[in-house]
């Protein structure tokens, strides 16, 4: 088990104290998760996974708080907790927290799903990811192999009432919602005064994980590029916490890097459907383009794809060259070329 980072205090220009805490939300994976005082009620954003040892480390992180930076606070004295979004490394230790402190439940009303009636959020998202992986042409077994990983990913996650729905532009005791959509349909950003609690939409290293907007509505690559644009255009941003990663400090530039690096990787699946001068099922650019990727990365990896297939779909620059069999066939494999009309 990697060791976790120390809490850490930053300041904001408005006063707010933000502590960084550290938790370990899976095997493989790191997160952080925020709380902030001088901001209305204490409030916590984010609560991790709850698998393993990461609500016990939360806890005992949210303690530090006190002992080591002398603030008055217990965990007990959350009254607010902010979901960024529904995915499980952020959500899956709310039902313990939400238990240790009656706190109030804000999160997106396109993420509420996730949150309130997380079974059913999963079972539908996975009965659309299944009808993705046909039409992208993935084999029946391998299909199959895909959907039990993503399913496992998706640990049960007991559901908790919602007393607050997070809206763009709303402003909560000097918090600012910032409604940002791509990696999941109800992310939000927060500011607080010259700093951006980022989530998952922007990352110090990473490009954020893209799905298909065919998997969930406001996801997909048109959406994020669009969010990224519009953090872009809020300026006042001097410092950056993300809940992967390091702090970024310099958000603007690391917005035209990760627009940067999509375009290329648009640029790369345009060219090589040059070269091959012959259309494709999504599954077969994935291997042509991820030939390595096995196990979650390979869902990853299909999904990622189909993003950007779908993006350019959209705008024209690729088509479907087998629209005759996806007439006829109740559950075709669309294969895709460049448009050259």
């Amino acid at each position: 088990m990697p060791t976790l980072p120390p809490v850490k205090k930053f300041v904001s220009s408005t006063g707010v104290r933000i502590y960084r805490i550290a938790c370990q939300v899976f095997e493989a994976l790191s997160a952080r998760v925020y709380l902030l005082l001088g901001a209305g009620p204490p409030t916590l954003v984010d609560v991790g996974s709850g698998q393993r040892h990461c609500t016990r480390d939360i806890l005992a992180a949210l303690e530090k708080v006190h002992a080591d930076f002398g603030e008055p606070f217990r965990p007990e004295d959350i009254r607010r907790i902010i979901i960024t979004h529904g995915h499980v490394d952020h959500i899956g230790g709310l039902p313990e927290l939400f238990r240790a402190t009656n706190a109030q439940v804000a999160v997106h009303p396109l993420d509420r799903m996730a949150v309130a009636l997380h079974d059913e959020y999963m079972t539908v998202g996975n009965a659309r990811l299944k009808s993705f992986l046909i039409q992208a042409g993935v084999d029946p077994a391998r299909r199959a192999a895909m959907l039990k990983i993503s399913h496992y990913v998706g640990v049960p996650v007991e559901g908790v009432p919602i007393e607050l729905a997070l809206a763009d532009g709303d402003e909560l005791d000097g918090l600012r919602i910032i409604h940002t959509p791509g990696h999941a349909p109800g992310h939000v950003c927060i500011g607080v005064g010259n700093v951006l609690l980022s989530a998952d939409h922007i990352l110090a290293r990473t490009l954020p994980q893209q799905w298909p907007e065919s998997t969930a509505a406001y996801t997909g690559l048109g959406h994020y590029l669009e969010s990224l644009d519009k953090i872009q255009r809020t300026a006042g941003f001097e410092l950056t916490l993300a809940a992967h990663e390091q702090v970024i400090h310099d958000v603007y530039g690391r917005i035209d890097a990760i627009r940067a690096a999509h375009l290329r990787r648009l640029d790369r699946l345009l060219e090589m459907l040059r070269k091959l001068r012959k259309p494709l099922s999504i599954d077969e650019i994935t291997a042509h383009l991820y030939p390595e990727a096995t196990g979650f990365r390979a869902v990853l990896a299909v999904t990622d794809v189909g993003s950007r297939v779908e993006y350019l779909h959209q705008r024209g620059q690729l088509a479907v060259a087998n629209l005759e069999e996806v007439k006829q066939a109740d559950a075709p494999v669309y294969r895709y070329g460049i448009n050259c009309g």
